[in-house]
């Protein structure tokens, strides 16, 4: 990959970086930091904290997957400065452009991604 290349999926990553660490953080303030439901001793209430515990429940693996994604964006950063951004972890070819402009942080190609997801290896 060309520098000019590179350069432009660096930009990409950057941005989705960021949109990614700023949904993480309204995630976190919207469930983690929240008051409790008054906890009174009706059943209502017990619907309520368990409605409210499952709403926190979903936002925090919500905002688990949207980490790991972080996590691979990082990855993608570190290979680019690597020079090895842009080809395949498994087969060591080139990532199709089209599969990059779509999953920039990606790291398998398309043959090697299929393979890791029917066999769990490659």
């Amino acid at each position: 990959m060309n520098k000019r290349d590179a350069k432009k999926y660096e930009k990409l990553l950057l941005e989705e970086g960021g949109r990614l660490g700023l949904g993480i953080r309204r995630l976190e303030e919207e469930t983690l930091y929240q008051t409790a439901t008054d906890q009174t001793a009706d059943i209502a209430s017990y619907a309520e904290v368990g409605t409210d515990n499952f709403e926190r429940e979903t936002a925090l693996s919500i905002a688990s997957g949207e980490g790991e994604r972080l996590r691979d964006v990082a990855a993608a950063l570190e290979r680019i400065k690597a020079g090895k951004y842009g080809d395949c972890e498994g087969c060591e070819k080139p990532i199709n452009l089209k599969r990059l402009q779509v999953f920039p942080s990606a790291r398998y190609c398309i043959e090697c991604q299929s393979k890791l997801e029917k066999t769990g290896s490659l």
